[in-house]
């Protein structure tokens, strides 16, 4: 709640956004105030948890920095927010002394500061802890043609129903690894013959200098098609993130795999495969957008499954309650210029979901995709919508 105030009116109507959660229009509202020239520290303090709530943290940290120093009476409330500031930001060291400073100057802000404090310190997190979640759907597909995202052309397709399930665990190893495993598996009722099952497992060490955080590691991955041996990758990936400002980060991301078939049927996929990502993703309190381009590269046995692709993609995501609304808009280019005769694809999928958070961490939702594929072979052009119900829980 913002300090109390025997301020003009538009200090009330700034309180009054406040208390709707509007944040933004009651800092609006506040530095409109305080441009008027109201220089109080309830003032100040109202836009610095304003600007917080809204996820201006450097700003925040700087109003509170500045209530603590004007304004000594409070000095260790506007510390212990300065703290939380600061924690968002993970600049870690400055937020541990900002909570200390809280600590000594305000008995009744011990606790507050206490529990902050433990949330800084390594030893207090459960590293070792297993965390997961798995999905179970059900749906329809009418046009299952999608066996190309794992490098068969898709000259084939059904309309069919199928199951789906997905799931992953993962925990730490010590300060600075991790490893996990996810598992992905389909069945179609009226098209076994693009029946799924994939396993992988990554390990991977990170470390944070300044604002950059680093991940690297290897991966494994198998994936049966049909119950035969398909795909088996043992490969490398290393990624890169970044606050810009912050609500917007910056990642890049490079993954390098060597691919080659257990089975004998489908040995012409022998060969390596490259990809580099590049993202941007802005996220506001209930709210992320994510703007994101690949380039993957091949070079496999046969030139049937050697793309050079490229694809854009657009994901919009907003929390509304109990529920989340997704959005995802994307087109990707695959050129196949060392065929006999070159081939070339369009793929535009566009996506939508919504989810519904449930009692003890379990959650209902639905999906619902369209890819059409545009190629200058006409046999490699299709289109389908797809769609499904599913139920999932996280531990």
């Amino acid at each position: 709640m913002p300090c109390a105030a025997q301020e003009t009116s538009a200090f009330a109507d700034a309180t009054a956004a406040f208390e709707a959660r509007d944040y933004e229009r009651a800092l609006r509202l506040f530095e409109t105030v305080r441009l008027s020239g109201n220089d109080s520290a309830a003032l100040h303090y109202n836009i610095g948890v304003c600007q917080y709530r809204v996820g201006a943290y450097a700003e925040a940290a700087a109003t509170f920095a500045l209530v603590r120093d004007r304004f000594p009476q409070f000095a260790a409330v506007a510390e212990y927010n300065r703290g939380l500031a600061l924690t968002a930001l993970n600049d870690r060291s400055a937020a541990r002394a900002a909570f200390e400073r809280a600590r000594a100057g305000d008995e009744a802000l011990t606790g507050l500061a206490d529990t902050a404090l433990a949330r800084l310190t390594p030893a207090a997190t459960p590293r070792s802890r297993w965390v997961g979640y798995f999905d179970v759907a059900a749906g329809h597909d009418d046009n299952v043609a999608l066996v190309d995202e794992l490098s068969l052309p898709a000259t084939l397709s059904a309309s069919s129903s199928f199951t789906e399930l997905t799931g992953y665990a993962g925990r730490r190893i010590g300060p600075s690894a991790y490893f996990r495993f996810t598992g992905y598996s389909v069945r179609y009722a009226g098209a076994s013959q693009f029946d799924q099952t994939a396993l992988r497992v990554d390990t991977a060490f990170d470390w944070s200098p300044g604002d950059w955080r680093f991940e690297a590691g290897p991966h494994f991955a198998e994936t049966l098609l049909d119950g035969d041996g398909f795909e088996r990758a043992l490969g490398v990936g290393v990624r890169a993130t970044r606050p810009i400002t912050e609500r917007v980060a910056f990642d890049l991301r490079f993954v390098y795999d060597d691919v080659d078939a257990p089975s004998s049927r489908f040995e012409f996929i022998d060969g390596t495969r490259q990809r580099l990502r590049l993202g941007l993703e802005s996220r506001g309190e209930q709210s992320r957008v994510r703007v994101g381009y690949e380039i993957e590269t091949n070079d496999r046995v046969s030139a049937s499954v050697s793309p050079a692709r490229d694809r854009l993609v657009l994901n919009l995501q907003r929390g509304a309650g109990q529920w989340s609304l997704e959005g995802t808009l994307a087109y990707r280019q695959s050129d196949y210029d060392d065929l006999a005769t070159p081939r070339h694809e369009r793929l535009t999928e566009i996506g939508a979901a919504a989810r519904r958070n449930l009692p003890k961490g379990w959650l209902f939702g639905t999906e619902y995709r369209l890819a059409d594929n545009d190629s200058n072979i006409a046999q490699f052009s299709y289109r389908s919508h797809r769609v499904s119900l599913l139920i999932g829980k996280g531990f």
